[in-house]
């Protein structure tokens, strides 16, 4: 429950703009938490998956599908909101998601702008708390708004971009220049930042050469500050052209670390889209808390605990990259490892290195 606001203090309205990426949402729950405890009003515009996570805040939640009808009205939701329907409309299909992502991300930038600044207005926001990666129109909205806007960037800082780019590309046997070549002689892309810039009389999305320099994520110029969720001696390196390049455009990072919420706190859980019944989700709550009292029992012992985390995507339902998915090849073929078989692979691995032959020995 929020606490009164303290004598003098001004009551504002915050507005947090995230995907569906539980790895990106998780560590903005303890800001909201915090902000709701000193007595400002919260309001998340979200898929409807992570509703008991935020509301557990004491926020409230808006469903990004209600909110949206210009995008999702006659399209089907995806992680990426709805760029798979948007590339197929677009004639993408069988194309890798780098490919898909960097020509119809404007597309649907400009599908979502609309259903944002209705709903901003509604909530009377102060200001916007949004993932550059997977929401980047929240920073477009503030920006037409005039309100401040924080980015929350879940990746190692600045220069991580450019390896996930090389690796997404790699993915989909295809070169970051050629993705960046495609991306810019892709006429709807082309057509969609025109009308953007032109609907809100100021260069809100650039036609850039992604390439130049490799890795810019051009969206954090339009943010007060970007928070990374990381300290500074783990961020990935970054070239000085990029960082040069960050500096004129005035962008600017923290490393503040993780942002660690309270204890038992609901936090959200992987990608999910289908619906398993409310039975199965009582049974898996109970599967986690058992595998928490092992590990406190095991600490509570002395013994070491090890971690093996492998995300929340692979371990999700997605058809592209989730726990059944495999990656298509140039010929559109499914080929490769499932993400079921990759997490058995990384925990088989960790066992067979620290297992031990009794249940009472060992991390």
């Amino acid at each position: 429950m929020a606490q009164p606001m303290a004598s003098g203090a001004q009551h504002k309205t915050f507005a947090f703009v995230f995907g569906m990426a539980s790895g990106h949402l998780n560590p903005s729950l303890p800001v909201a938490r915090a902000l709701r405890g000193l007595g400002h009003e919260v309001h998340y515009l979200c898929p409807e998956q992570f509703r008991a996570a935020i509301e557990g805040t004491g926020a409230e939640l808006h469903v990004d599908v209600d909110v949206e009808p210009e995008l999702f009205e006659g399209r089907e939701p995806d992680i990426m909101g709805a760029l798979t329907s948007l590339a197929l409309e677009h004639g993408l299909a069988g194309e890798c998601i780098i490919q898909q992502s960097t020509k119809v991300m404007p597309i649907q930038t400009e599908l979502r702008l609309p259903g944002l600044l209705r709903w901003l207005r509604r909530i009377r926001a102060s200001a916007i708390m949004h993932c550059p990666l997977m929401s980047p129109e929240g920073a477009y909205g503030a920006r037409v708004l005039g309100i401040a806007s924080v980015a929350l960037l879940t990746i190692a800082g600045p220069g991580a971009m450019a390896h996930l780019l090389e690796e997404l590309s790699a993915s989909g046997c295809i070169t970051p220049e050629e993705v960046c070549a495609q991306a810019l002689g892709f006429r709807p892309r082309t057509e969609a930042i025109g009308r953007v810039n032109l609907a809100f009389g100021q260069e809100l999305l650039r036609a850039r050469d992604l390439t130049r320099p490799f890795g810019k994520m051009d969206v954090l110029r339009h943010s007060d500050v970007t928070l990374v969720t990381t300290i500074e001696e783990l961020q990935d390196a970054a070239p000085r052209d990029l960082l040069d390049a960050y500096l004129d455009d005035g962008a600017r990072f923290e490393a503040i670390g993780p942002l660690v919420d309270g204890e038992g706190a609901v936090r959200a859980a992987c990608h999910r889209w289908a619906a398993e019944g409310e039975q199965h989700d009582e049974d898996e709550a109970a599967q986690a808390a058992a595998i928490m009292a092992e590990v406190l029992r095991a600490r509570a012992a002395g013994r070491p605990v090890v971690l093996v985390s492998m995300g929340t995507v692979l371990t999700g339902d997605s058809p592209d990259v989730g726990w059944a998915a495999r990656r298509q090849g140039s010929d559109g073929a499914p080929r490769g490892f499932s993400g079921a078989e990759l997490c058995r692979a990384a925990w088989g691995g960790a066992f067979d290195a620290f297992g031990r032959g009794a249940a009472g020995e060992g991390p």
